[in-house]
């Protein structure tokens, strides 16, 4: 097939390029409006039972959980100062004159708003309103708050997603500007002349525009979070390199060998082409695995790599051989660097050094990778908050003042609802101050207080730890004449027809593991009538967490497997393809512990400009997995494929080892290197998740190019001799050809 498409492409050739100059132009405009459907966030689903929770809250209590925080100070004015007050008092006058807007509590409905520390306080806006449509809602508050003498600052969730929008795009725009030019270089590195060097980036370049343009089409159609498009982009720019590097450096073997240019181009067809197809599929295997998880994040990677990852095939094996029979010999030219395909280097005594004593290089290099991935051990896994983003935000500035004045996320408030009556019952069954009712809240109260790293409760039934249910309805009969101010605000806003509020508190950081156990004891508890329904930011992550890794040893088994497979029919070997699996799986293993040592344990936090997270984000794991596993197998196809290659013509094991390691070495450096160009210029990104990502990215690919490839495969194969080619006949028989050219 390979060889057919090849020759087309070579008689057709300006054809060929004449359509991808169109659709590239085609694509140009799309490519900048590639985030204009993108939806913040994406970490949830709404069959997770933390978000049928807060439907709960918002039908039955009448709770709003989306606020728009206002932070006011003033230099010398204190918080009860009439002056504050009236300016405050007339900021927020008119908010509550919009539907959307459910509630506004300033520190004169509630001085706890006020700050002990400083000048300053807290004013909080209850919206009735999805995230998405309160972005732009946001707009009109923000214009309608006019502080007056007072400093305001506007956080909250509405203020923190559009600002994560704003910053990942800013990260995007900065990541592509250092990438590019570097990769450029890098390659000049490789090839030595200005035209090889420019080819791969233009082609490259050309497959990812055209993939990220898809992504706006195909976000009009599905959600998809703003979050996938850096990733997107990443993998899109060194996957896309990668390609058109291999196929040019193969092109440029064969002529070298003295083949007229048509011949070279469809001898690297045949090589090249069915390295970078094999590597695709491999790289789609791990990616689209992401599709089967519940999350919109996840399934966006998913979706939009599988994207730009097509196109860049796309362009590798139909734009680059156009390109490539149009040049011919011209390729070469503009000589400004050595000419590593006619001399000695680096990888020939390497590959000879290896070969001789194997197992001085397999002990200590697999003892460093072991070493590299201990760390992960010891990963905590939960989700992030506001400090993701740089403090140059406003709303993160907004963040660090409630944490720091008001506590906010340093302690835990996880809402329960207890729904006793179906909606619209107004019998005195959905009395929630009837003698039976009462009895029942008062015992969850009390099961609520009993747990493991519960602090208090805040119910009407947790109210005096001296009371029992006898007070309590005593208290009841005549609420309305309620005069203790914390009581008569618990009636009013934890109290409707058949549903009673709880509030649990604790000292538990939210985002810890051991408050998803807490989330867990509360869901165990079973009333002896009604439901209970927990919601808050510590229930989500234990919906995410559960959700996605109970899926997580299932699809790596299955990605594992088919990847299996797919080597096993290229390779035609049941040994090459489990050793490229385990390589890859240690691969893995050590950005996973780069990942717990730099962003869980924090450090290194100070030069890379963040701020510790504490625990590792849910769907980080998950998203390297996916990442990593497909790159790693790239290189180690593109090795394999070049020792198969020797192997078929020299049935020598130990020879062909070492010629696919010298003719392959500077390739897989050169793709690895550009890689880790574009994955580290994202620890530029002001959003942690994409810096996290980008270096744990680019020190796997160093670790994968520099002791797996190098190293720890062609020892291994060195060792394993001529198992390596092992196939029962019965199993040779019933596998698909795969044919390969000389």
């Amino acid at each position: 097939m390979l060889t057919s498409i090849g020759a087309l492409v070579i008689r057709r050739k300006y054809i060929v390029l004449a359509t991808w100059i169109v659709v590239i132009l085609a694509a140009l405009p799309f490519f900048s409006r590639a985030d204009e459907y993108l939806k913040p966030g994406g970490f949830s689903n709404e069959s997770f039972p933390s978000v049928q929770a807060q439907k709960v809250l918002q039908e039955r209590l009448e709770l709003t959980t989306l606020t728009v925080d206002f932070v006011f100070s003033h230099p010398e004015w204190s918080p009860f100062d009439p002056r504050f007050s009236e300016a405050i008092e007339s900021a927020v006058n008119g908010l509550t004159d919009h539907d959307e807007i459910t509630y506004v509590v300033t520190h004169l409905d509630d001085p706890k708003r006020a700050s002990a520390v400083s000048n300053t306080v807290h004013v909080s806006a209850g919206l009735a309103l999805e995230l998405d449509d309160s972005l732009e809602f946001l707009e009109t508050v923000t214009d309608e708050v006019d502080p007056g003498p007072l400093d305001l600052i506007i956080t909250g969730g509405p203020a923190l997603y559009r600002d994560i929008s704003l910053a990942s795009e800013r990260d995007l725009r900065r990541g592509e500007t250092v990438a590019f030019p570097i990769a450029t270089l890098a390659l000049l590195l490789v090839f030595g002349t200005l035209v090889a060097a420019i080819l791969p980036a233009a082609v490259g370049g050309g497959g990812v525009l055209v993939g990220v343009a898809l992504v706006f089409f195909i976000s009009q159609g599905i959600d998809m979070s703003v979050f996938a498009l850096n990733i997107v982009s990443l993998l899109g720019i060194g996957i896309g390199i990668d390609y058109s590097l291999f196929y040019t450096s193969r092109f440029q073997e064969e002529l070298r060998k003295g083949k007229p240019v048509d011949d070279a181009v469809l001898g690297a067809h045949v090589h090249a082409g069915q390295a970078i197809l094999f590597s695709a599929v491999t790289s789609l295997i791990g990616l689209l695995s992401l599709i089967a998880f519940d999350v919109m994040m996840l399934r966006s990677v998913g979706i939009g790599a599988a994207a730009v990852i097509f196109a860049a095939l796309l362009a590798a094996l139909t734009l680059m051989p156009a390109i490539l029979a149009i040049l011919g010999e011209r390729v070469n030219r503009f000589r400004i660097g050595p000419d590593w395909g006619k001399r000695g280097s680096f990888w020939v005594p390497l590959s000879n050094w290896v070969m001789k004593r194997p197992w001085l290089v397999l002990i200590p290099t697999s003892t460093v990778l072991i070493l590299l991935a201990v760390p992960a051990l010891s990963m905590r896994l939960g989700t992030v908050d506001a400090t993701i983003l740089p403090d140059s935000l406003e709303s993160r500035q907004g963040f660090d003042v409630l944490r720091e004045e008001f506590g906010f996320a340093l302690q835990t408030i996880i809402p329960v609802a207890y729904t006793f009556a179906e909606v619209g019952d107004e019998s005195s069954n959905a009395d929630p101050f009837s003698r039976a009712n009462i009895e029942r809240a008062f015992d969850i109260g009390s099961e609520l207080e009993s747990l493991s790293g519960v602090t208090h409760v805040t119910s009407i039934v947790n109210l005096d730890p001296s009371f029992g249910p006898d007070q309590y309805e005593l208290l009841y009969r005549h609420p309305e004449a309620i005069t203790d101010v914390a009581a008569a605000r618990i009636v009013e806003e934890a109290v409707r027809k058949g549903a009673i509020l709880f509030l649990v508190h604790s000292d538990l950081n939210p985002f810890w593991p051991e408050t998803r156990q807490l989330v867990t004891d509360i869901r165990a508890l079973i009333p002896t009538e009604g439901e209970l329904h927990v919601n808050g930011g510590a229930s989500e992550i234990t919906d995410i967490v559960n959700a996605l890794y109970g899926k997580f040893p299932y699809i790596i088994a299955a990605v594992l497997g088919v990847t299996y497979l797919s080597l096993l029919v290229l390779f035609r070997s049941l040994v090459l393809p489990l050793k490229a699996v385990v390589l890859n799986v240690l691969s893995i293993l050590a950005s996973y512990g780069a990942l717990v040592f730099v962003f869980q344990q924090g450090h290194f936090s100070g030069i890379l400009n963040f701020e510790a997270m504490g625990v590792i984000e849910a769907t980080l794991p998950i998203l390297l997995f996916a990442i990593i596993f497909g790159l790693s197998m790239d290189y180690e196809i593109f090795l394999l494929s070049r020792v198969a290659e020797a192997y078929e013509r020299t049935g020598d094991n130990v020879a062909s080892v070492a010629e696919g390691l010298q003719r392959s070495g500077l390739i897989i450096t050169g793709a690895a290197s550009i890689l880790i160009i574009v994955a580290g210029s994202f620890v530029l990104a002001d959003v942690v998740i994409v810096k996290a990502i980008g270096l744990s990215l680019a020190i796997a690919v160093l670790v994968d190019v520099t002791l797996v490839r190098a190293l720890v495969a062609p020892a291994i194969m060195r060792i394993a001799g001529p198992w390596n080619w092992w196939l029962p006949g019965w199993l040779d028989r019933i596998l698909p050809e795969v044919k390969r050219v000389d």
